[in-house]
């Protein structure tokens, strides 16, 4: 994998939707100057979600434009792999209409009927997801505290939701949590992230939920056992198996107390925990939830808070993971 090369897609490459998600992992199994590419297209398809007619036709866009080449043919056929490369010119910051043009004949090859270069709703910005925090209030009552402002004021770039699944699925991983954990895990956030009480799948969250890995490794714990059982329970935060116990302790957990105010407090002072203590209602329905650990509860109050805001839903994610924002100071997943 070349994180210079799939970076650079990310930045510079001209079209969107799936020939972009194709290029990415095209750039997945490329060296730093873009050759050794050879996956198949069964492979290629299965890993950009497309139809093998759909990847073909995209390879062939790539190859019109300058972008891919074709090294090899001789390992072409049914089962088998093609060899490309990514243009060296344009991975060092050509552009690719002047790369097309001392090709043969070769032009950047136009939008078809039906292959538009946008998917509907795959845009580069979240509902909720502006810089400006206007009347967004701390949901952690112990720790989190509001991020600075961005000096330039502008707002952050999102990749498309597509896009940011490759490359939240593709981080590099610790040698103690196995690819196939994470894969699952990732796939099971994705499905939460879209589903009829969206809870988002970003980068924050993806960086929590290594961080709560780490913490379960670190205690000795199996975080592939902790992965298995927060996907079948339907979480969207990661647990250690024995915290299912913690269900059963929310007395009425059946009746749905969750949806209404008298629920929360009826479970506060049957915690002790006293919302007088706090600024805002909801830091302390935040101190209720992560009192009584996973649970239905927790999932409606992340969807809820999701809806209204993603930084605030991410601000609360990572307080029921008990991961602090400290603890997040890192770059960019890559």
């Amino acid at each position: 994998m070349s994180v210079k090369v799939m970076s650079a897609v990310f930045e510079r490459y001209p079209e969107g939707g799936g020939e972009m998600i194709l290029a990415l992992a095209l750039a997945d199994h490329a060296h730093d100057d873009g050759s050794h590419i050879y996956p198949s297209i069964e492979t290629l398809a299965e890993k950009t979600r497309q139809s093998e007619r759909a990847v073909q036709y995209q390879l062939r866009r790539m190859e019109k434009s300058g972008w891919l080449i074709l090294v090899g043919q001789k390992k072409g056929g049914r089962g088998n792999s093609r060899e490309y490369r990514i243009n060296a010119e344009w991975i060092n910051g050509a552009e690719l209409a002047r790369i097309s043009e001392r090709s043969k004949g070769a032009k950047t090859a136009p939008n078809e009927k039906g292959a538009n270069s946008d998917i509907k709703g795959a845009t580069g910005d979240t509902k909720g997801a502006k810089q400006s925090t206007k009347g967004c209030k701390a949901f952690a009552p112990e720790s989190l505290e509001p991020s600075e402002p961005s000096e330039n004021h502008q707002p952050a770039r999102r990749a498309p939701r597509i896009a940011l699944h490759v490359e939240l699925l593709n981080i590099d991983l610790p040698e103690w949590l196995p690819f196939a954990a994470w894969d699952a895990w990732c796939e099971h956030r994705e499905a939460k992230a879209t589903g009829k009480n969206p809870i988002p799948w970003t980068r924050a969250a993806a960086r929590v939920s290594l961080k709560k890995l780490e913490q379960i490794h670190a205690r000795g714990m199996s975080v592939v056992d902790a992965v298995d059982e927060s996907v079948l329970r339907g979480w969207s935060g990661i647990w250690e198996a024995k915290s299912v116990a913690a269900e059963g302790t929310a007395g009425g957990a059946a009746d749905g107390w969750w949806a209404g105010e008298a629920g929360w407090r009826e479970q506060g002072r049957r915690l002790g925990i006293d919302p007088q203590r706090f600024q805002y209602f909801e830091q302390f329905k935040a101190k209720v939830c992560k009192t009584l650990g996973p649970g239905p509860w927790m999932e409606h109050l992340l969807a809820a808070v999701s809806r209204e805001s993603e930084e605030r839903g991410e601000a609360l994610y990572a307080y029921l993971n008990d991961v602090h924002r400290d603890r997040l100071a890192q770059p960019e997943a890559a």
